[in-house]
């Protein structure tokens, strides 16, 4: 019986390790997309699957953030222990500068002892390390780091680079980021910070790790950009480690995104990405830029407009100015505003003029209110104006058949202006003069 246990219970233990074996030897997945299997990832941070296009995107192009992706099962070395380590991952990323800002900070290829990298620092650290844990062999970490920003604190070679990082971001090797053109038959740049979809292969086998770029639908090139021998297995002492993606911002920011990701333990079992399939990056506009006319115009417009309506206030409040002191605030009633007069008389044209001497002018003019008027316009000083007008604004409250009424008043400087109601038939003198001729003609005839 009790033999019957144990061989029960090898059998068990066979089985366990049998389907554990074959669970890693199928450790492989391919996305076009990420809509479909995001129950599959580990997110963190700004990192998140866009559900309408099924983009992955890792940061939201906002300063001081960064996001983490990871495939939520480990890949373990161990069960490779009997062939050589090895695995192959193909992936296609974009990084879109934000308009108008330079971008920074790009993004990196990770395996890690841990998916839990949120004590890590964004900005040049890529939310892979801060400033404790960076160049310390506990992190058990190797990146393969797509870099947009020269950081002198890690020797970065410049703005636009490959770099293989073990544990620290001071890279064992970097390169500037171009391709092999089969057809060329030499390398070209390639700019990883310029909004367009990039195609990235790294393959690891007999601790040989290559990396190769190049633009979305190019066949994968024949050489790597980069080759480096790095011994996995001393990095990751467990011999487990996550895969996944990695993105940080710092006060420069740009939109970070991956398209599809394709994993196996084995290059020849790695299923290519259908590029057919893959989501569409969005493409920002720049905002127009405002043409310096289009506000300077306006604000010249405008002034040319202050200032000629300034003239014209100024011109019309020296045109029609008056002398007004407290003392004539009772003879309200009877004071007239210049500008009624001026208009009244028609600007005191020579064809409304009655006569002139040396005391002043007369006109004739029309108020809609009161009728034809005639204004004497006197030429008088200052001294005793005040009494001047308390007696003619007693005349004006005199009633009389043989008066003509005096309707009111207006001043200007070293100007005294007196309305008074147009009476038809002459003037008094005219009158006298009449009468005088008439009695001498009388006088004349007695005397024959």
């Amino acid at each position: 019986m009790a033999q019957r246990l144990h061989l029960l219970l090898l059998s068990l233990i066979f089985f366990v390790n049998l389907i554990c074996l074959s669970s890693q030897e199928d450790f492989s997945f391919v996305y076009n997309g990420f809509n479909q299997g995001q129950s599959n990832f580990h997110l963190d941070g700004a990192a998140r699957i866009q559900s309408s296009s099924g983009l992955l995107q890792l940061t939201n192009a906002t300063t001081q953030q960064m996001g983490h992706a990871f495939f939520n099962r480990p890949f373990d070395f161990g069960s490779a222990s009997s062939q050589s380590l090895s695995f192959s991952t193909h992936f296609v990323f974009a990084l879109v500068p934000k308009p108008g800002v330079d971008g920074g900070h790009g993004i990196a290829f990770v395996l890690s002892s841990s998916m839990d990298l949120t004590k890590a620092d964004p900005a040049q650290y890529l939310g892979l390390f801060n400033i404790s844990t960076n160049g310390s062999p506990s992190s058990q970490l190797l990146a393969i780091e797509l870099d947009t920003v020269q950081s002198a604190e890690f020797d970065d070679i410049n703005k636009n680079h490959v770099g293989i990082d073990v544990n620290s971001l001071r890279s064992v090797d970097s390169v500037s980021a171009s391709y092999y053109s089969d057809r060329d038959g030499k390398n070209k740049s390639l700019a990883l910070l310029s909004g367009d979809s990039i195609e990235v292969w790294i393959d690891y086998e007999d601790t040989l790790l290559n990396v190769t770029l190049a633009p979305l639908r190019n066949e994968k090139p024949s050489k790597p950009l980069l080759s480096k021998a790095i011994n996995l297995t001393a990095i990751f002492p467990d011999q487990q480690a996550f895969v996944g993606f990695s993105a940080a911002t710092g006060s420069l920011v740009s939109y970070q995104y991956m398209l599809g990701w394709s994993f196996s333990r084995s290059r020849v079992s790695l299923r290519s990405l259908d590029i057919s399939k893959l989501p569409t990056v969005p493409r920002l506009r720049e905002p127009k830029k405002t043409s310096p006319l289009l506000i300077v115009l306006p604000v010249a417009l405008a002034l040319v407009v202050m200032v000629v309506l300034g003239g014209f206030y100024l011109y019309r409040r020296k045109k029609y100015a008056e002398i007004k002191e407290p003392w004539e605030k009772e003879y309200g009633p009877f004071r007239y505003s210049y500008e009624s007069l001026y208009k009244a008389t028609r600007g005191f044209k020579e064809d409304g003029h009655f006569r002139k001497d040396r005391f002043g002018e007369v006109y004739k003019g029309t108020m809609s209110l009161v009728g034809d008027i005639v204004v004497n316009r006197l030429h008088v000083a200052e001294e005793g104006m005040k009494q001047f007008v308390a007696e003619v604004v007693k005349m004006g409250s005199l009633e009389h058949r043989s008066l003509v009424p005096l309707l009111g008043y207006c001043r200007r400087k070293g100007e005294l202006f007196l309305v008074s109601k147009y009476m038809e038939g002459g003037s008094v003198d005219q009158y006298l003069c009449q009468e005088t001729q008439i009695g001498i003609k009388v006088f004349l005839l007695m005397r024959r």
